[in-house]
């Protein structure tokens, strides 16, 4: 409804605005002065309205209260003279009518007949929503009283008053630092409590704790505001997007000096650090078992969630208050989140508007900073919040839950701010043609294609390499080559030796000359005469026996496949160790030429062919870049990645996972391999060498790979 429309009566349009009468306050209205709130001279909020029939405080300036003080005149020009005479400025026109909008909106006037009953129906009729919108703001937010624990919490004061002693708390102090010194004896056995904890039973002793807790912090802040003069109208629970957070009722703080509101803030992060100093202690000394695993939950609920949640001023929960009252702002998110689009508007348009209110310097950047914050806080958490939400849920209702979240949370203050660019589009200033500038050269820079380099995780290697193995499950006796020596094939690399050949081998021998024995004494032994050809075969079967186990023993040897150099050996290879014919133990690569193997994706393939030329760049920077060239492009997307040092599960970049005892990849790559151009260098890597190679792809605009990259994802997640 608009000011001036309020003050107009219709039978009479051409009266002066000083003729016009001054609707009459309430007469419970209370104007309380806040006792060290704010920094006078600066800060203009440093009054208070108390409207006790709604429970509701409302921070003014000094102009406000002055213009209060002379309410009773009765008409606007008798306030504008009797403001004048007593501060000395007579207060301008559309302060004085804003004031009377805002009394009349928050019902702060007296009721009169007709008049007020028209005008909160017409409030109600505005604020009137569909039974949809309803519905999801009930989903984002909605509050549910559980008690009114003023009477209560007053009656069981003298129960709590010994823990607001300063004894007390430079005892806890004492116990808390004694509980980490010795926690930080266990340490080791400390973080090892909590893989116990992923268990069902953990995981209800970690919710039970998280309620526990959460009830005493909230109990912390009531018997802190009774203890200093405050009322606790209820305690209850709210959900945001559907998850529980209890909370109390302080606002009858407002009443109270800025150091007292501050000790009320920090009550219950005060009682959560509490109970976390008991639970380290208890986790000392409890051996283990089940009530250990409840203490480390009590203890790692009170320490981290005290310290990485509440203390957080981003989000309106105690840390934010806490810095509202610390800093001596009250109002601090409305303030800044004012200032910042003052700002905003000024530095894009020049519209010309005066500042929310008269603040400079770092008080200034103090508020526009916090804004900024806020904002960009509040967007990566409310960007996870959606994600989370859409995998919470089966995939129709998640898309919609997300696209919720998005629109609510993030696009609809975006929109709502444009609108307010799109409507005052007549009242820009020289500003907006700069920004107009820089916002043609965004969209030159966004839609413009850019030289594109198109990076793939690669392994620079030997183009011809073999692997040597053992031939059969051997014991290694001797280690004949290092990693980078130059080897023929055939050559011997290391020795080995079977037990099992050895005993063979003496077992025959020791055949063969037991039967040469009977040879020789066949004249003597009747019997041995008549076999004599039989032993004689049987010799000549040992003896062929003894030759073949003498050359399976030469063999028991890892020679070089190829010419080349030895690029790897396996690592821990001493004389004494078992290896298996299964087990890689050097590979060999021929040094004539050298090969740059990897993995692109999906993406970047379409802007690759065969042919293109780049550079392979190693990790760790161990050598100049080489030149490449792309000799090969798979034609269809590898599922099984065979290269595995360029996993992630091995340190790489390509994202993959274990399944079936295979690596695969988490989304379509395409094996690329190209040859080194420049091999004639002598700086040639001994051993495969992770990198990237950097291909000159064709040109994209930023903005196209951002649809594609969307258009990517959502057709992946749609299908999946």
């Amino acid at each position: 409804m608009d000011a001036t429309a309020l003050l107009i009566d219709d039978a009479d349009p051409e009266a002066s605005l000083d003729a016009r009468v001054l609707p009459p306050l309430r007469q419970d209205l209370r104007l309380i002065r806040d006792q060290g709130g704010t920094r006078a001279g600066e800060w203009g909020g440093n009054w208070r309205i108390h409207d006790p029939a709604a429970h509701r405080f409302f921070a003014v300036d000094q102009d406000t209260v002055g213009m209060l003080a002379q309410w009773h005149q009765g008409t606007v020009g008798a306030l504008r003279s009797a403001v004048a005479r007593s501060t000395g400025r007579a207060p301008e026109d559309h302060k004085i009518l804003g004031l009377i909008e805002f009394l009349q909106r928050h019902e702060l006037v007296a009721p009169a007949a007709g008049e007020t009953y028209a005008r909160v129906r017409q409030q109600r009729s505005a604020q009137k929503r569909s039974l949809a919108t309803r519905m999801l703001h009930s989903y984002l937010f909605f509050k549910v009283p559980l008690a009114r624990p003023d009477a209560f919490l007053r009656r069981t004061l003298p129960l709590v008053t010994p823990f607001f002693s300063r004894t007390f708390w430079i005892l806890a102090l004492l116990l808390g630092v004694s509980g980490l010194y010795l926690v930080s004896r266990q340490w080791e056995a400390f973080l090892h409590t909590f893989p116990d904890m992923i268990s069902a039973t953990g995981l209800i002793a970690f919710g039970l704790s998280l309620a526990f807790v959460k009830t005493l912090h909230e109990l912390g802040h009531g018997y802190t505001a009774v203890r200093l003069g405050s009322r606790v109208t209820t305690m209850g629970v709210a959900f945001v997007v559907m998850t529980p957070i209890l909370y109390t009722d302080t606002t009858d703080a407002w009443r109270l000096p800025r150091r007292q509101r501050v000790l009320i803030d920090g009550a219950g992060m005060a009682v959560e650090l509490l109970v976390a100093v008991f639970a380290t202690l208890a986790w000392v000394f409890v051996p283990d078992g089940p009530w250990r695993n409840v203490a480390f939950a009590l203890a790692t609920t009170g320490w981290v969630l005290s310290l990485a949640v509440n203390l957080n001023p981003l989000m309106r929960f105690d840390g934010y208050y806490l810095f509202s009252d610390l800093i001596g702002i009250p109002g601090l998110q409305d303030r800044s989140f004012a200032m910042a689009r003052w700002w905003m508007r000024e530095r894009l348009f020049g519209y010309g508007d005066e500042q929310p209110e008269p603040t400079y310097g770092h008080t200034r950047l103090l508020l526009i900073g916090f804004a900024y914050a806020t904002w960009i806080y509040r967007f990566f958490l409310f960007l996870g919040i959606a994600l989370l939400v859409y995998h919470y849920f089966f995939k129709i209702l998640g898309i919609f839950l997300f696209a919720v979240e998005i629109s609510w949370f993030i696009l609809l203050p975006i929109w709502r701010e444009m609108k307010v660019w799109v409507k005052r589009r007549h009242e820009v200033g020289r500003q907006a043609f700069i920004t107009l500038g820089v916002l043609v050269l965004l969209v030159a820079v966004l839609l413009v294609p850019l030289p594109y380099t198109v990076r793939i995780p690669a392994v620079l290697t030997a183009t011809e390499q073999a692997p040597a193995f053992a031939p059969r499950p051997a014991r290694l006796e001797a280690v004949r080559v290092r990693q980078g020596e130059t080897v023929r094939a055939g050559q011997i690399l290391m020795a080995l030796s079977a037990s099992e050949i050895e005993q063979q081998l003496v077992a025959t021998r020791e055949r063969e000359r037991l039967l040469n024995e009977r040879l020789d004494r066949r004249s003597a032994d009747r019997k041995d005469l008549s076999e004599t050809l039989t032993l004689a075969r049987e010799v000549q079967l040992e003896r062929d026996r003894a030759t073949g186990l003498e050359r399976e023993r030469s063999r028991l040897a890892v020679r070089a496949p190829i010419d080349g150099v030895v690029v790897e050996l396996a690592l821990e290879l001493s004389p004494g160790r078992w290896v298996d014919e299964k087990t890689r133990l050097a590979i060999i690569a021929a040094p004539g030429s050298l090969e740059a193997r990897g993995y692109v994706n999906a993406d970047d393939l379409r802007r690759i062919r065969e042919g293109d030329s780049g550079e392979f760049v190693d990790e760790q920077r161990l050598m100049p870049a080489r030149a490449v060239q792309i000799a090969r492009v798979g034609a269809a997307a590898n599922d099984t990645l065979e290269n595995w040092i360029l996993t992630s599960a091995h340190g790489g970049d390509v994202a993959a996972r274990q399944f079936e005892g295979r690596l695969r990849a988490e989304q379509a790559v395409f094996e690329v391999a190209a040859n080194v151009t420049d091999a004639s260098r002598d700086d040639r890597p001994l051993t495969e060498l992770r990198g990237e190679m950097q291909i000159k792809g064709e040109p994209i605009s930023l903005a196209s790979r951002v649809v594609r990259r969307v258009v990517s994802v959502l057709l992946r997640e749609a299908g999946a």
